[in-house]
C-alpha cells in the first residue's frame, strides 16, 4: 500500500472499485443526464416561444377585424362590409372610414381611429353610393348585405340592410 503522501500505483487503482455500492444503480443515473424538473422547464420555454412567435405572426400579418362577412339564416350576411361609412378596420380587403378628400384619382379615408390612408384607384375601379332607403325601395331578387346580430331561432335582428347595386 502506498502512504497518504504517495500517490497509489496502477496496481492498486485498478484493484480499487469504482464506484462504492450498485454499479447498477450508479449507470442508470448516469444515463438520465436530465431530471424530470428540468424536462418540465424545457417544456415551458418551447410553449413560450411558440406563443411570442405567434403574437409575432399575428401582429406581422394578422389584421386587428376581420373584413368577412359571416353567413346567417336565410343567406342573409351579417358582419363589417367594405365600403360602408363607420368602422375603421383594415384589413387584407378593405379599410374602412370616411372620406376625407379627393385628390384626382386618390381617395384619402380616415379610419376610425384617426388614422389616413392613402386609396389608389385606376379605371377598373368601380365606385357606388348607397342613399337612404325605405323597406319598400327593397327589390325581390337583389343582392342585399344584412348587419345586425341574429337570435338563438336564426333571426337576425337588422342594424342595417344595404342593396346592391346591379351589374
Amino acid at each position: 500500500m502506498s502512504s497518504p503522501t504517495t500517490p497509489p500505483s496502477a496496481e492498486e487503482i485498478v484493484a480499487t472499485p469504482a464506484v462504492d455500492g450498485d454499479l447498477n444503480a450508479e449507470m442508470r443515473r448516469a444515463a438520465k443526464p436530465f431530471s424530470r424538473a428540468t424536462l418540465v422547464l424545457a417544456g415551458l420555454v418551447v410553449l413560450a416561444v411558440a406563443f411570442g412567435g405567434g403574437a409575432w405572426t399575428h401582429a406581422a400579418f394578422g389584421s386587428s377585424s376581420s373584413s368577412t362577412p359571416t353567413r346567417t339564416a336565410g343567406g342573409t350576411q351579417a358582419g363589417p362590409q367594405a365600403g360602408q361609412q363607420a368602422g375603421g378596420f383594415r384589413g387584407g380587403r378593405g379599410t374602412t372610414g370616411t372620406v376625407d378628400r379627393v385628390d384626382g384619382t386618390t381617395v384619402y379615408v380616415k379610419t376610425a381611429q384617426g388614422t389616413e390612408v392613402k386609396v389608389s384607384t385606376s379605371d377598373s375601379t368601380t365606385v357606388g353610393v348607397t342613399q337612404q332607403a325605405k323597406l319598400s325601395d327593397l327589390k325581390p331578387g337583389s343582392t342585399v348585405v344584412v348587419q345586425g346580430q341574429a337570435g338563438e331561432d336564426g333571426t337576425v335582428t337588422a342594424q342595417a340592410i344595404t342593396q346592391e347595386a346591379a351589374r
